[in-house]
């Protein structure tokens, strides 16, 4: 406004003010959004057809000699639907994404680096690696505006 005394002027808006999850431009949100689609969608394919068959699940856990199989099973099945529907709607999505490093980093070490990054000449376990690192971004960059997140730290405003 002016400078005269006792004139006040509204505050200014800064990036600062605003929720870290809106923070993101609409081009790097965009981005985000397909990242959370194609993961989201990928974790599903995976996770639901354990759903009618479990015992997959938890034999190959078995075999792995995973303390607790039939429990480490269902998480696996658990967090591949869990963590797959979480980030298609952008909800709690930093715990999402740390959640997701922590089991693809699980599965990785178990079932994947015993035998080594390379198996007869073709990449072994790469899929949880990719996820992994997927994971540790969404952890540290969130879901973005386009999500449920983005709407809920817009209504907190």
């Amino acid at each position: 406004m002016s400078n005269l005394p006792g004139a006040t002027s509204a505050p200014t808006r800064t990036a600062d003010d605003l929720p870290r999850v809106t923070r993101a431009t609409p081009a790097a949100s965009l981005g985000l959004l397909a990242l959370r689609l194609a993961t989201g969608a990928l974790l599903l394919v995976h996770g639901v057809p354990k759903l009618s068959n479990p015992a997959g699940a938890t034999g190959m856990a078995a075999s792995l000699g995973v303390p607790a199989p039939d429990l480490a099973g269902w998480l696996v099945i658990l967090g591949e639907v869990g963590l797959g529907t979480l980030l298609i709607a952008g909800l709690a999505t930093r715990a999402a994404g740390g959640l997701l490093l922590v089991q693809m980093a699980g599965v990785w070490l178990l079932a994947h680096a015993p035998d080594g990054f390379l198996v007869q000449g073709q990449v072994n376990g790469e899929n949880a690696l990719l996820f992994a690192a997927v994971g540790l971004a969404f952890c540290l960059v969130g879901a973005g505006r386009f999500s449920v997140d983005g709407v809920l730290a817009r209504r907190r405003r």
